[in-house]
């Protein structure tokens, strides 16, 4: 493992508790890297994946930027960030582009993904050929957007690698993400990025926030045409992610062009299930609890039992251990902590399966000697009937978007305009 540039070692230590990573995104030089190839979530960083895609799919003329997508109810469901256009509202391709890569909106990931390929399920199989083109062999997504799956993963190094082929292969879209802000009506929606604020040379990228996460943050820099990509995992704040990638940014300049730098492809990234990724929510979310139980009124279908346990902390790792497994990384079905009846404890979960897919599973996991018992749709249906009402806090939903972000960001200052941008088509 490199050891970190000397001048950002402090600022690292201090500020962010997940994986870094600074590279030539040209040369694919890794200018220093710390547990890059480590499993994390990725949060909104996925977004960078999900414009690959899309960008492919223009390049091809499958889509125009000019195309017209409707909102779904289910992509206006999703929790922040989010434009709040209700469904049955039709957006551009461009449009959506923008707020998505701009202001990080959830639900525009869901058009864009629903329009490109008439399902969320058709396009996570498509980030995932994506993914694989590339090597990035940490990497599984189940969402355009990144909000919370225990299956949804990544690291510093398949993120680093998406984000050069970004802007290696779609210099005409780079503009996405260096853009201020997006306009909605007489809203500007303001760029989470705060880098492209205080730094004159930045060119993007992306952030990224949900609970377990913590404050992701991959920055660009472009200087005479020399450019340095970072990708800070796990910051404690907003702020504390932009102060660690401008340090990163601005001393990984520096080492341009000097001997001895590995290449990117060479980190090795850990295999499925090797290391659960950490969850930081209790350092960024103290108002959450780290597990939250599902309701068991959610109950439907087929499904598995990893286990019943003590605690509902116990029971997220085991889940979160059996569904990052090469068996569990594509198995389908709905993932979740059960709170059990009484003092019975906490149930590690799927459900919404079909009874064969249920049944093939288990008897995978059992061959393995991991604890697993099928769920008929009876007993589900049971459980279901059995639960308490569901008690929904008025923040809950929030708390995992990328919401928070936005307390970080600020006005686009008077030298450096928000670009005046087309507001969303007309249904």
């Amino acid at each position: 493992m490199m050891a970190l540039l000397a001048g950002s070692f402090a600022a690292h230590a201090e500020d962010a508790s997940g994986p870094v990573l600074v590279f030539d995104p040209t040369t694919g030089d890794v200018i220093t890297q710390d547990r890059a190839g480590e499993p994390w979530y990725p949060a909104s960083l996925t977004k960078l994946t999900t414009a690959y895609v899309i960008f492919g799919k223009l390049k091809a003329g499958t889509i125009k930027l000019d195309d017209k997508f409707t909102i779904s109810a289910l992509a206006n469901s999703q929790p922040a960030s989010h434009t709040g256009l209700p469904a049955g509202k039709q957006v551009t391709v461009d449009w959506a582009l923008q707020a998505l890569l701009v202001y990080s909106a959830n639900d525009m990931a869901y058009v864009l993904a629903e329009g490109a390929d008439g399902s969320i399920e058709a396009f996570a199989k498509e980030m995932n050929a994506t993914a694989q083109k590339f090597g990035m062999s940490a990497s599984h997504y189940t969402n355009p957007n990144g909000l919370f799956d225990p299956r949804h993963v990544s690291s510093a190094r398949d993120i680093g690698i998406i984000a050069a082929a970004l802007l290696r292969d779609y210099p005409e879209y780079a503009h996405y993400f260096s853009q201020q802000s997006v306009a909605l009506g007489k809203r500007q929606l303001n760029n989470h990025n705060g880098l492209i604020r205080t730094m004159d040379d930045a060119i993007g990228m992306k952030t990224g926030f949900i609970c377990p996460s913590g404050y992701n943050l991959v920055g660009a820099i472009d200087r005479g045409g020399k450019r340095v990509i970072s990708v800070v995992l796990g910051a404690r704040s907003g702020a504390k992610r932009n102060k660690v990638s401008e340090q990163l940014l601005n001393d990984g300049f520096t080492q341009l062009g000097q001997p001895g730098h590995d290449q990117i492809t060479n980190i090795k990234d850990e295999p499925y299930g090797a290391i659960v990724p950490a969850d930081m929510t209790t350092t960024v979310c103290k108002q959450k609890q780290p597990v939250t139980p599902v309701n068991a009124h959610h109950l439907e279908g087929w499904g598995v039992s990893f286990g019943t346990y003590d605690t509902a902390i116990k029971a997220d790792m085991a889940l979160r251990g059996r569904l990052l497994s090469p068996n569990g990384i594509d198995a389908g079905g709905e993932p979740g902590v059960i709170s059990l009846p009484g003092d019975s404890g906490y149930a590690a979960m799927l459900w919404g399966m079909d009874q064969l897919a249920a049944e093939d599973l288990c008897n995978k996991y059992k061959g393995e000697g991991a604890p697993c018992d099928v769920m008929s749709d009876v007993m589900l249906l049971q459980m279901a009937a059995a639960a308490p009402p569901e008690v929904v806090s008025p923040t809950d939903g929030d708390t995992d978007g990328e919401g928070a972000d936005t307390a970080d960001v600020k006005a686009a200052p008077a030298d450096k305009p928000a670009k005046k941008l087309k507001t969303p088509a007309k249904k």
